[in-house]
């Protein structure tokens, strides 16, 4: 029976090690201090999207996706540290996260109008 369980173990970090090898990364420097990383699905759909420091830590906006295209969670890095206000998503509900210092100092559920045009929109401007 361990031998089995084990095994089982074993199967199943290895395929969550090869799905996570077949994502495609593509990294373009911008400027002279930051990268813009992007991360697709298999099927081509985006994954994540944002900005790494030149000390390879996460800079600006990220921007998560679940494979069907939807989006996750939009949120702002600064040097690697999350801060300011965060967007979650799960289905239909999502939730409003402050962060100062990456600690998390607020949580709000979205009405679903606020819910369903925070998702649509463009959130660069709100950090």
């Amino acid at each position: 029976m361990k031998k089995s369980a084990t095994l089982l173990l074993l199967l199943f970090f290895t395929s969550i090690t090869f799905a996570q090898n077949n994502d495609i990364k593509k990294i373009e420097k911008i400027g002279k201090d930051l990268y813009e990383v992007t991360i697709y699905y298999e099927n081509g759909n985006l994954m994540q999207h944002g900005f790494l420091s030149k000390n390879d830590k996460l800079h600006a906006q990220w921007e998560s996706f679940d494979e069907d295209g939807s989006k996750r969670c939009v949120g702002f890095y600064n040097n690697g540290i999350k801060v300011g206000t965060w967007f979650y998503w799960n289905k239909n509900k999502g939730k409003k996260v402050t962060y100062e210092n990456n600690k998390i100092v607020n949580v709000e559920e979205l009405e679903s109008t606020e819910n369903k045009i925070l998702k649509e929109q463009d959130l660069k401007s709100e950090n």
